[in-house]
């Protein structure tokens, strides 16, 4: 199996491996920080008898803290949870109910239960919690002093049955593509590791001809002279472009178009600075931009410009708006060019 193929295949395979393990790895991270909240988001809500709930001291008492409780008696506390919001008058502010309070009469014992607005109900689903300061102190202690009886019957955490999902549905809208995507990419992964052809370098060489060959072409020319600007690898054949997850090939001969782009740079409308990078188009209407130092793009294009003389250097806009009208020809105009100049020097244009 040649080298340079084998040795690229699995470099940007370590890299697609390595990045999707991470991924899954944030996504456990990130379950295992409230691992009891998922649990009881994925199992749901279990039935609990009023003797149980009655013993509980705590929330996290059991670990099936999503519980469904059913009660023989049900009131509004009158306390409630409203969003209010500046209307787009400015002047004027709207309110909306986000939730309110029920005491819930479970056995001889009263359960608090953040519920959605609407008609007081005998059966609620939620999850058991602390029971909130503020609503200790603007709710529970004031009942309790109006009447001490009622006081000692509320338990001491909150049924939320109100919002109790919201953290799981938005973990899931973020952690449920990116395991997706990480579960996809893990196998490709596997199946490349056993079916070379699959890979993004072979499918880049076949593009050019027979993969393998192409690739000891390559291998012995990077060992005898591989220059290098910026990003990008230039042996006497071939562009080679090394990218986290592939790798990008180009002949050299296919070259017929190349010129140096300033790119400004500012924030905010402000200059911060400026870059520069080298467009090389090919005879196949491809274009590839690449950011790189001055020094890296003039000695580059003088390179090239020695080895593909055939080929236009330098941007005018006549030649853009040629290329942009109708790429085919001139890339012909230029395979002409290429022709003549090996006829000329009496060579093939192919050699």
């Amino acid at each position: 199996m040649a080298g340079w193929l084998d040795n690229e295949a699995k470099r940007a395979n370590r890299n697609l491996l390595i990045v999707n393990v991470v991924l899954l790895a944030l996504a456990v991270a990130v379950v295992s920080l409230d691992f009891r909240y998922y649990l009881n988001f994925i199992l749901g809500c279990q039935r609990i008898e009023p003797a149980e709930l009655a013993a509980l001291t705590s929330p996290t008492q059991r670990t099936r803290n999503f519980v469904t409780v059913s009660g023989t008696g049900s009131a509004k506390t009158g306390y409630q949870d409203v969003e209010t919001s500046q209307t787009t008058t400015g002047s004027e502010f709207s309110s909306s109910i986000q939730d309110e309070y029920v005491l819930l009469k479970v056995g001889d014992r009263v359960l608090l239960v953040k519920a959605d607005p609407g008609p007081e109900k005998l059966e609620y689903s939620g999850e058991l919690v602390e029971t909130e300061e503020t609503i200790q102190r603007m709710l529970v202690r004031p009942l309790s002093v109006r009447d001490p009886e009622l006081g000692k019957m509320i338990l001491p955490f909150t049924l939320n049955a109100s919002d109790y999902r919201e953290q799981g549905y938005k973990v899931l809208g973020v952690c449920g593509p990116l395991l997706l995507l990480a579960g996809w990419n893990l196998l490709k992964v596997f199946r490349r590791l056993s079916e070379l052809p699959t890979t993004p370098v072979w499918r880049n060489l076949s593009a050019w001809g027979d993969p393998q060959q192409i690739s000891m072409q390559i291998e012995a020319e990077e060992n005898q002279a591989c220059a290098k600007y910026g990003r990008l690898y230039v042996t006497h054949s071939w562009f080679l472009r090394k990218r986290f997850f592939s790798t990008w090939i180009w002949p050299i001969e296919n070259l017929v178009w190349a010129y140096k782009k300033l790119i400004k740079r500012s924030v905010h409308f402000i200059p911060v600075g400026i870059g520069y990078a080298v467009v090389l188009v090919d005879r196949y209407s491809q274009r590839v931009e690449l950011q790189m130092e001055q020094a890296a793009v003039d000695s580059l294009l003088g390179q090239l410009a020695a080895r593909v003389p055939w080929a236009i250097y330098g941007f005018d806009q006549q030649i853009a708006d040629a290329w942009r009208k109708d790429a085919a020809s001139f890339a012909a105009v230029i395979e002409s060019r290429r022709q003549a100049g090996a006829k000329a020097a009496g060579t093939s244009p192919h050699s």
